[in-house]
């Protein structure tokens, strides 16, 4: 038998174009980067715009990005803020609450439209519903969804009692495997950012010898890795002021605003790792002065001697003040000074960058809900055959 020469580089390129023309990316085309701000001027320096010099972005339109964290850590305040600056982008924005905890009056106190053209909010009862429902978004082409929050995401047979719950978990995660897997290469047709809320869990050790990390997030393997963007949010500091209890009728601390400390612990559209404080109000949300006053401290570029805080621009002081609220009042009192505190955080971006992108957005498999049946299926079949097993 002859043996059959190799494929040349040329040959490889006609049978390409001829077969699979349209897998081929143009690596010639420059890549533009499209983003729903966060709200947070200092989160979106740290995700960056994808040019790796440290130029604001946000979370990445057409990508999944993942929020995880402690309870209380701001993760909710957040994507909220990221709905708000979608509407304020000419946009609007979908919400899935899970958990059923969706709160009107604090969404509007944060600025937020709640008319139905600006803001949809639904409550989805399983997992399987809540999946059809994404699907349906992406035809209106939101600019950004909203899933509060990922082990909230029962699957419809744990509901019904057909699995117990050592299986849901199990069931949970491929459910979320099979669900990323379809939605993930329609997401950039319909230019959505689809951003996942979920929660630190600590892993619990059946033996002193077994290694692996302390805490883990729910939902099976499959998010972080489809993920563009993976958040985590640690509490740090919690400021409070002294009250008289309402209970014992002596001084207590009622806790006001909160420091948390933000990590971009994956970044496939610029550089991971960095990490910042973002400044929260309770009841309010971002604080976006405070947030960049507080990444000057932490990077020197504002000095502090003793009570006083000293910010110099080009070696002239241009805020002095005694004690960090009169510090935050003078950048709040004086743009010009907050503008130059930024321009020394970061470099300034080209006036003559503009974002374009062009929604031809292809229609999404109706056989998707087939497809998470069929997992569902298979799965319960193989626990009653293993429970048969078992049992014989």
């Amino acid at each position: 038998m002859a043996k059959k020469n190799p494929m040349s580089q040329e040959e490889f390129f006609k049978k390409l174009h001829k077969e699979d023309q349209a897998t081929i990316i143009d690596l010639q085309k420059e890549e533009i980067h499209d983003f729903v701000p966060t709200g947070s001027w200092v989160l979106d320096q740290i995700i960056g715009d994808g040019s790796m010099t440290g130029k604001p972005g946000g979370f990445p339109r057409g990508a999944i990005v993942e929020i995880i964290g402690d309870e209380s850590s701001g993760k909710t305040t957040i994507a909220l803020s990221a709905i708000r600056k979608a509407q304020e982008m000419g946009g609007f924005g979908c919400l899935l609450d899970f958990e059923q905890t969706f709160h009107k009056g604090y969404a509007k106190k944060m600025g937020l439209d709640i008319s139905p053209n600006k803001l949809i909010v639904t409550q989805p009862a399983h997992f399987q519903q809540g999946a059809r429902q994404i699907k349906d978004m992406l035809e209106i082409k939101p600019h950004i969804i909203v899933v509060d929050s990922v082990p909230a995401m029962l699957p419809k047979e744990f509901l019904e009692g057909a699995i117990d719950d050592a299986a849901r978990i199990g069931l949970q995660a491929q459910l979320q495997s099979a669900f990323l897997r379809i939605i993930t290469k329609y997401l950039k047709d319909s230019n959505v950012c689809l951003v996942y809320i979920n929660q630190m869990r600590d892993v619990i050790k059946t033996s002193k010898f077994q290694s692996g990390p302390m805490e883990e997030s729910p939902g099976g393997r499959a998010l972080k890795y489809y993920a563009s963007v993976r958040l985590k949010l640690k509490v740090g500091r919690i400021e409070k002021v002294v009250v008289q209890s309402k209970i014992t009728g002596k001084k207590d601390e009622d806790p006001v605003n909160i420091t948390i400390k933000a990590t971009v612990i994956k970044n496939k559209i610029d550089r991971p790792y960095f990490q910042a404080p973002i400044f929260i109000r309770f009841g309010e949300g971002i604080d976006n002065v405070r947030s960049i006053i507080e990444l000057g401290m932490n990077t020197r570029v504002i000095s502090k001697n003793g009570a006083f805080y000293t910010f110099r621009h080009n070696d002239e002081i241009v805020v002095k003040a005694q004690g960090k609220e009169a510090l935050w009042q003078s950048f709040t009192d004086n743009e010009k000074a907050f503008e130059k505190l930024q321009s020394s955080l970061v470099f300034k971006q080209d006036e003559n960058t503009k974002i374009q992108y062009q929604n031809e957005g292809n229609e999404l498999p109706d056989e998707m809900d087939d497809i998470l049946s069929n997992v569902a299926e298979n799965f319960i079949e193989k626990q009653n055959q293993k429970k048969k097993n078992s049992d014989d």
